[in-house]
């Protein structure tokens, strides 16, 4: 009988440790996972407010953009208008390109509408990146 107390205390004892590991690392797992659920929250929130950064970031610069644009068509707009001065109008003036013939005037405004897009094409992009 004695050796059956002997194995039934072993037997009780290695069920023990292996139930009380068992429990210390289901605690541990649990713990991590409302560990990893916490970060995990800080950065959706972290997310959220770089998404809305961008969004304002875009909106200023889509404002600049169409403000620029409209100074550039606002510009060459009075200049069409016709002076009263003794001198030719620049509206008046022509330029050929591969035979063909165009308004000074407009190919200069084409061109700062063009350029305009290249510069806050060039200042979005330096603002996407920091």
């Amino acid at each position: 009988m004695n050796i059956y107390f002997k194995a039934l205390t072993c037997f009780v004892l290695l069920l023990i440790s292996f139930v009380s590991g068992f429990y210390v690392e289901h605690l541990r797992f649990a713990n991590y996972k409302e560990k990893v659920v916490a970060e995990g929250k800080v950065q959706e929130q972290h997310n959220k407010d770089l998404i809305k950064q961008q969004a304002l970031i875009n909106q200023g610069i889509k404002n600049d953009y169409q403000n620029k644009l409209n100074s550039i068509n606002a510009m060459y707009a009075r200049m069409r208008q016709s002076s009263s001065g003794q001198m030719p109008s620049s509206t008046d003036s022509t330029i050929t390109i591969n035979g063909s013939t165009y308004n000074a005037l407009s190919v200069a405004q084409s061109c700062a509408l063009e350029t305009q897009k290249l510069i806050s094409l060039q200042e979005w992009v330096k603002e996407r990146s920091q």
